[in-house]
Formats: structure tokens, sequence, C-alpha cells
């Protein structure tokens, strides 16, 4: 029996997912909402899901206090180019959320497998964490992604997860679901999907797939009381 969880964080609306969080936020970020590459619109999503960031103030970076731990992260995103064409990587992000420690949050930049990438995926998710996976489709292309749930085959009690629900900052935000990518990562046996180094499949809102490789990922908790 197929099976499907996803992060009591986020709920859905017209407009699209929103935090759960006091503030309500909408979550999904596109380009052009702020000036950025797709890891920090990430975790912008994140930071808002976690209710540690208001959309109003990523929406105009410009009005932050440069001695504000907004305006730190601000800075620190203008350092090494994110804002304008570098892209970033794990640590590059686990870093940049350091900047909200005093808000209870807590970043681990995560290696491994893809088995070992997808296990800690879903446990974030089961500790109500907030998981980004960053993920490549050649040598040069590469994106990331907040991962807001699994999808999975239940057989004899056990649970194997099959696919990675995301909401992808380079479309446009899901009016339905919580959702608008998808990457399929096993089987129902548990076995990837294809072979080779990309070896899981991609699809977005226009349901054209793409094979692709879990390259890394950073979780985000809060910790705070």
């Amino acid at each position: 029996m197929n099976t499907m969880c996803v992060s009591r964080w986020l709920m859905v609306s017209p407009k699209g997912p929103e935090t759960c969080a006091e503030n309500g936020a909408l979550v999904h970020l596109r380009q052009g909402d702020a000036d950025g590459a797709c890891g920090p619109y990430a975790l912008m999503m994140a930071l808002l899901t976690l209710g540690v960031l208001e959309r109003k103030e990523i929406t105009d970076m410009n009005l932050w206090d440069g001695r504000s731990r907004e305006g730190k992260f601000r800075n620190a995103l203008i350092s090494h180019g994110a804002l304008i064409s570098s892209g970033t990587n794990g640590e590059d992000l686990a870093s940049l959320a350091q900047h909200f420690r005093g808000s209870g949050i807590e970043a681990e930049h995560v290696t491994g497998s893809k088995k070992q990438l997808v296990s800690k995926l879903r446990d974030a998710l089961d500790r109500d964490g907030i998981p980004l996976i960053g993920v490549s489709w050649s040598k040069h292309s590469g994106h990331w992604m907040m991962v807001v749930g699994h999808q999975g085959y239940v057989h004899e009690g056990q649970y194997q997860l099959t696919h990675l629900l995301c909401l992808d900052p380079s479309t446009e935000a899901p009016r339905a679901s919580l959702w608008n990518a998808v990457i399929e990562v096993f089987t129902e046996e548990g076995q990837s999907v294809s072979r080779g180094i990309y070896s899981s499949n991609h699809w977005g809102m226009d349901g054209n797939t793409s094979a692709c490789k879990l390259d890394e990922a950073v979780v985000l908790e809060c910790n705070e009381e």
C-alpha cells in the first residue's frame, strides 16, 4: 500500500503553501522575489517555514540593518556572490543558517550515498526538521529545493521510501498541494530507478522527467522552546 507523509510545518492555501508558524506566511519564493540563486531561495523558504524570517523582510532586504542577524545574513550572501550569480553548496547554506542560531536554528550539512541522504531526509521530516536537497543533472547543472514530504510503499509492515516531494524555487508555487516537484529515488523493492550516476528521476509542474543525482543535503531544525 502506498503512503505519504508531509511536513507538519506546512498547510495548503489558494496562494501556495503557508507555514503553520505564528506568522502564517506564504513560504514559496520564486526567482524575482529576491535577488539570489536557488540555494539561498531554498534556505529562505526553510527559514520562513520555521518562522524565523518574515516574508516582507525577504522581499525588501535593503532595509535590513547591517548590525542585525538579518543584515549580517544578507551581507554574508553578498560576500560570496550568492545574490548575484555564484552557486552555493551545502557548506555555504549551513554556514548562512548559523546567523539564526539565536532563534534556535541548527543546521547540519549532510553528505553520503543516496541511501544515506534519503534516510537522513526522512528522519529530519519525522523530527519536524526542514531538509534542503541539492541535486544535479550533469557536472555543470545543479539545483537546490526544499523537501516537504515523502511517498513510499508499505509491505508487511516495512516502509520503503520511493519519492521525495519538493518545493522548487525555480517554478511557480503549487496551489493545490505543498509541492511542485518530485524526485523518484527508489522502486518499491528499494532499488534505484535507473543505473549509473544519475540514478533518480526528477519532474516538475510540466511533467517532463529527467535523470538526476542526489548530491548533498542541509537539514534545518528549530530548537527554541
